[in-house]
């Protein structure tokens, strides 16, 4: 079995090429997003398909972005955690194995 840092830099880690399972609540409501979609397309048309237009390519936007912060985010949080149980201290408990300083 190849590390996560190998299939990683391989290429065989793609998380923002997940799919999507059919039966999934995700699914469903992505479903009904593009379908309420398509129907407003079909039925307006002028400044109002224009401001349609913006705010789906806004939300589209504001989806990446969030989702890249919170993938982000997740690694530091990760970090944190291992920092934490490397190097940290109770400030209650002695540990069960003394080292030298």
């Amino acid at each position: 079995m190849r590390s996560i840092i190998g299939e990683f830099y391989l290429g065989n880690i793609t998380p923002d090429v997940t799919v999507i399972k059919q039966t999934s609540e995700l699914q469903k409501a992505v479903r009904e997003m593009a379908d309420a979609e398509s129907f407003l397309r079909e039925h307006l048309d002028g400044e109002c398909l224009a401001a349609l237009e913006r705010l789906v390519s806004a939300q589209s936007t504001s989806n990446t972005i969030t989702v890249q912060e919170r993938y982000t985010d997740g690694f530091r949080t990760g970090a944190k955690f291992m920092l934490d149980i490397l190097t940290g201290e109770s400030e209650n408990l002695a540990p069960l194995v003394q080292t030298e300083s």
